[in-house]
């Protein structure tokens, strides 16, 4: 049971967010919770409440989100 690393719940809560607003085309909604993780993952960082591992990874998802920003389309 103990394979799986512990992940960060309040970050967690923002990527589904993000993921959702993706989703759903809202890229406005999507943009300012792609800042809001940046900012919470860069205070958990500073304050040692992640492992840098963990951080690395949360950091990877932040920039594949940026990215999909980037090249967001709206279909309407």
């Amino acid at each position: 049971m103990g394979l799986f690393n512990k992940k960060d719940k309040e970050l967690e809560e923002v990527i589904n967010q993000i993921k959702v607003d993706l989703s759903n085309n809202y890229k406005d909604n999507a943009v300012e919770n792609i800042r809001k993780l940046e900012k919470l993952l860069e205070e958990k960082r500073a304050g040692g409440k992640l492992k840098e591992k963990d951080a690395a990874s949360y950091s990877e998802q932040l920039e594949a989100f940026k990215k999909d920003v980037a090249n967001f389309k709206r279909t309407y």
